[in-house]
This record gives structure tokens, sequence and C-alpha cells, in this order.
């Protein structure tokens, strides 16, 4: 943990002496922005990952919710309505995930692999492959583009959501549960645990929160693109890891993770206030999460 602060404070230093433009209030408004909604996406990855498994579908459910929320609110569907059926739909996305995997004991990176082409055409063919604009005002100011004094709505949302999982992870008998099934599911069996049910609910956990990741999506770009979620669930595994979260189930730092999620948003926006080309904001963005890890695993 204190290798990532440790990064995430070099990563300000040395962005703010490049750019005066950087360590303004504006440009942190931007950040918060950028980073929330992988910040959403990388709690319900770390409950994945400390249950001992990964969840790849959670980019196309972004995208899937998004676009279904959309499709509903045009038809002139009520708020509440179209982001319960969005969040219903990534709820139900997981529990497939789950069930498969624990039924027939198939790892969860293959079962996630097949239904992330699942979500991405289903949301390819419910909008026909274009983008779905919306012009609900008040779904876009709750959702992403309002603000609570001065805090933006989504890093509202985002704080909300990391108080909620937090509690849930080490206030809550699931969360105990939790981890004792991650590390070592044999011995969480015979302590008479059913782990087959609590990875179940992991992954609805985890398809939920996507879903709301989606919502904040929608809101933010005012639409729902099919597109929108490529390669997202790649981010909100790299926030994990860089929160200390292993793929064994081991660490998982819930705070750590939203800082993995900062570390990311901070480098991107930094590069991007430098003029940096974005394709070789990718390449530095990659670089910096490799070196990351390899300071946070020396500092453990």
């Amino acid at each position: 943990m204190l290798g990532l602060l440790a990064a995430f404070i070099v990563m300000l230093v040395v962005f703010s002496l490049l750019s005066p433009v950087f360590l303004t209030y504006g440009n942190f408004i931007n950040i918060a922005n950028q980073t929330a909604i992988i910040s959403v996406l990388a709690f319900g990855m770390t409950l994945v990952m400390l249950s001992g498994g990964i969840d790849l579908s959670v980019g196309s459910v972004v995208s899937l919710s998004a676009v279904v929320c959309a499709l509903l609110l045009d038809a002139g569907s009520p708020i509440l309505l179209a982001a319960a059926a969005s969040i219903t739909t990534g709820i139900a996305f997981g529990a497939v995930n789950g069930f498969i995997s624990v039924r027939w004991g198939i790892q969860s990176f293959l079962v996630t692999l097949g239904s992330l082409s699942v979500a991405r055409g289903l949301s390819l063919v419910l909008s026909d492959g274009r983008t779905i604009y919306i012009e609900s005002e008040r779904f876009l100011s709750i959702t992403a583009q309002g603000f609570i004094g001065p805090i933006p709505i989504l890093f509202a949302w985002t704080l909300l959501f990391f108080i909620l999982v937090w509690v849930l992870l080490n206030l809550t008998t699931f969360g105990r549960r939790l981890r004792a099934t991650g590390g070592n599911i044999v011995a969480a069996r015979q302590a008479g645990l059913n782990t087959g049910w609590i990875i179940v609910r992991v992954f609805m956990l985890s398809g939920a929160l996507a879903a709301c990741s989606g919502l904040m999506m929608a809101g933010r770009l005012s639409s729902g693109l099919p597109s929108v979620g490529v390669g997202m669930e790649l981010d909100a595994i790299a926030a994990a890891v860089l929160g200390g979260t292993g793929f064994k189930g081991e660490g998982g730092s819930l705070f750590g993770t939203l800082l993995g999620a900062l570390l990311m948003g901070t480098v991107i926006n930094g590069l991007t206030v430098l003029g940096i080309d974005p394709y070789v904001q990718e390449i530095t963005k990659g670089v910096v999460i490799v070196l990351a890890v390899i300071l946070v695993s020396t500092r453990k």
C-alpha cells in the first residue's frame, strides 16, 4: 500500500512540475470524473478476485446496461425503471457467470470470456450498432453531469459505492466468508460454508456494479454506446492488482483498489495535459502499471 501511495505522489509531483495546468481545481475534477467509472467497476472486480475468480465480462456489461437504459429512456420509460432494468441485466449476467462456473466447475476466466462476447453482441443487436442518445436532463444530472456542492456527482457515486462495498467486505459475515472461500476453498467447505452460493453472489455483485458503471457512463456520454466498454475489464483488473489484490484470493484492499484507479487516471490525465499522443499514452500507462506493480510487490 505504501509503495502504491508513493508512486501516486511521485506522479502528482512530476506532472505538476511539467504542467502549470495540472494542479488546478478544474483538472482535479477531470481526474475524478475519469477515474470514477473504472473505480466502481474495480470494486466489483476486487470482490471477484478475492473469491479466487476473475470476471472478464464486466466491460461488455457496462455497454449493455448503458444501451438498455438509453433504449428505455428513449421509449419514454421512467428513470427508475430504466435504471432498475439495467442493474437487473448486470445481476442476471453475474448470476449466470457464477452458476456455470460453480455448477460445472469451469474456471471463471473461461466462463466470463464467453459471456463477454454474449453481452457485447446483445448490446450491438439491441442498439442496431448505433448510438442511442439520452435527452433526459434529470438522468444526466443524477448519474454523471451534476454536482453536490463542489464535488462532481460521478465522484460522489464512487465514494458511496466505496463505502457500501467496504462495509460489505469488512463488517459483515458475508465478507469474512468471501475471504475464507478465496483463501482456501477446500477448508471453507470443510468448515460448512456454502462456497458455491458465495461465489454466485459475488458474481452477481460484480454484475450489479458493472451495470451501475454503465449507468454512470451513459450519463457521462449522454448516450448508450455499444462499444463503450471495450477494454474496461482490463483497467478494472489492473486497478485491483495495483491495490494489492492477488489472483488467488490474497490481499484485497478496497482503498488500494481506489488508489490504483486514481493512479492510472492521473497518468492518463497528466499525459493528456502534456499533449502526448494517445497511442503513446497507452504504452506509457502499461509501463507505469508494470513499474507500480513491481514497487508494490517489493514493499509488501
